[in-house]
């Protein structure tokens, strides 16, 4: 792609990751996004244009076909979305096309393949902490796109958020205390009258509670599969696997304050006619997450530590890429978020939390 034409980014950095802040109309958050981003939008395009080459065969205009495919559900059930997204694309000064098809990426290629995220979500009851935290593993070349997001929309909550250029949504909090992550599922199923993943996970950002955010996912329904793990402040919490053909929400279990997810569907009320094709790591992950967390009091650091464990290396909780690796099969731990969300805060990390990089706190006053 054109990236030696993408004007310079203008945003302020941390450790080299920009952090857009935008706020008002759909428009004007989108061109904001765009024009103090745009060499990152334009890197996050080249990246996009070779995985999806790898994982659906699909080079960059064959992808930007196919996600002109959900165009008109989204134009007539999501126009505001969709109008950020053309703002990002004229701040950007790229064609619409190309940030509607990086924000139909999981429709586009996960539909083939999934990344191998672990996630957990925990109350400590003792102290009423609700915590929601995440390894973000992918292909190495996502973290040269990555950005930080301040959102503040009108008449919506205030978003700060973890993502990747040019997507309206990714791992955040809102300052009503509602925090997502996500654990991508490999699944041929799609409708594409229903929500895009990543459109979905800005949809939760927007609203005011767990139970909302649940209400939300099951009218609109999803376009593809995908685990979504959501919690609040007020300690309602779920891991919700989310198919074309309806939710399954996984809550703890009674006397239990946690619940975690990786790459495979495991509810018993998951849809019928839903099938899964997971890696054998992610049961493993499955299991470890559960044996480390087992009967613990949770807090920051703990967390930091569990997703630091490195048990079945290669493909452990902190991942590392398995020697001769191709597709997504190349990917690594790029990143680590853990919400505190009664403190309305986040913990960023970049690499592998084993090697303790630095870590940057997002907060809502």
């Amino acid at each position: 792609m054109d990236i030696e034409k993408a004007s310079s980014d203008i945003a302020a950095t941390w450790n080299g990751v920009p952090e857009v802040i935008a706020s008002g109309s759909p428009w004007e958050v989108g061109f904001a996004h765009g024009s103090q981003i745009p060499l990152r939008i334009a890197v996050c395009i080249s990246n996009y244009e070779r995985l999806f080459l790898e994982t659906a065969e699909a080079d960059w205009a064959e992808s930007k076909a196919r996600a002109a495919t959900y165009l008109p559900a989204l134009e007539e059930n999501e126009a505001d979305l969709v109008e950020e997204m053309r703002g990002i694309a004229s701040g950007a000064g790229r064609d619409f096309l190309d940030i509607l098809a990086l924000n139909l990426r999981s429709e586009i290629a996960l539909t083939n393949y999934s990344d191998g995220c672990t996630s957990i979500v925990t109350r400590n009851a003792a102290r009423g902490e609700v915590y929601l935290a995440q390894n973000w593993d992918w292909v190495a070349e996502a973290g040269s796109s990555t950005a930080f997001f301040d959102i503040q929309g009108i008449g919506q909550p205030r978003i700060r958020m973890m993502g990747e250029a040019g997507m309206v949504g990714k791992f955040g909090f809102n300052d009503s205390g509602v925090g997502i992550c996500m654990n991508a599922i490999r699944c041929g199923t799609v409708n594409k009258s229903h929500l895009p993943v990543h459109l979905a996970m800005r949809r939760v950002l927007e609203c005011r509670s767990f139970d909302e955010a649940l209400a939300m996912l099951t009218s609109k329904g999803l376009a593809s599969c995908v685990n979504l793990v959501i919690a609040d402040n007020r300690g309602r919490m779920a891991t919700i696997e989310c198919t074309p053909k309806g939710l399954a929400p996984i809550f703890p279990e009674p006397g239990s304050w946690t619940t975690f997810h990786t790459n495979h569907l495991w509810s018993p009320d998951i849809p019928d006619g839903i099938r899964d094709h997971p890696s054998k790591n992610s049961f493993s992950r499955l299991e470890r997450i559960k044996v480390l967390s087992k009967d613990q009091e949770a807090n920051i650091e703990k967390i930091r530590l569990w997703l630091s464990d490195e048990e079945g290396t290669p493909v452990s909780i902190c991942r590392s890429t398995p020697e001769k690796a191709v597709g997504i099969e190349r990917m690594a731990t790029l990143a680590t978020v853990i919400f505190d969300l009664q403190k309305f805060k986040a913990e960023v990390s970049f690499g592998k939390p084993s090697l303790s990089p630095p870590v940057r706190t997002l907060s809502i006053e």
